[in-house]
């Protein structure tokens, strides 16, 4: 299974914290976000990984020099970002917002999505109904979403695709970490060791 890392963001909220870096690279006990990141989703057997950045992406870059990046020099949104990296996903792939952790088994989630035989599953806490940040894609979305232009999976493709009913749910017990909020960069800082 590949996974691409949406790792654009600016981390307005985060500001006082991450001083001119990019936020998913904010240090969390020693590391970066993205190290503790890309070490659960290989525990879980994610081995390949695609990072999409676009706001100084340079250390990212730096800190993983083993893996391929897809890059926008100009905000696409989380659906022009998924658009640009195109050429990477020929299958069903997962998406995992590079401000957010969430430690579940992946491959349910995948056999999940491919038994639903959808366009798009997004990962939702069965506590209060968000999205965890993760999502499975088959390739046919990306005839969805125009070519180089702001475009957004939370805005624009997801009501598209409940309104076609080809949105499936898939619901978590398991809590998630947001690192783009004060509040979640200090959960990180307790539960990420």
């Amino acid at each position: 299974m590949k996974a691409l890392i949406l790792a654009g963001g600016f981390g307005v909220r985060l500001r006082e914290i991450i001083h001119g870096q990019p936020k998913h690279m904010v240090s969390i006990n020693g590391q970066p976000f993205l190290r503790h990141l890309v070490a659960m989703l290989n525990r879980r057997g994610i081995k390949e990984i695609i990072f999409s950045v676009g706001y100084l992406p340079r250390s990212i870059k730096e800190e993983f020099k083993d893996y391929s990046f897809s890059e926008d020099n100009r905000p696409l949104g989380t659906a022009g970002s998924l658009k640009a990296a195109q050429k990477y996903f020929k299958t069903d792939f997962l998406v995992i917002n590079g401000d957010t952790y969430l430690d579940i088994n992946y491959q349910v989630v995948f056999d999940a999505h491919l038994n639903s035989q959808k366009l798009m599953t997004l990962v939702e806490s069965e506590t209060n109904f968000v999205s965890c940040g993760a999502y499975v894609f088959s390739p046919k979305v990306f005839s969805l979403i125009p070519e180089a232009e702001k475009y957004s999976l939370e805005k624009d493709i997801i009501p598209q695709l409940r309104q076609k009913q080809e949105l499936n749910i898939f619901k978590t017990a398991h809590k998630f970490i947001d690192i783009g909020s004060p509040e979640g960069y200090q959960q990180a800082l307790l539960e990420l060791k």
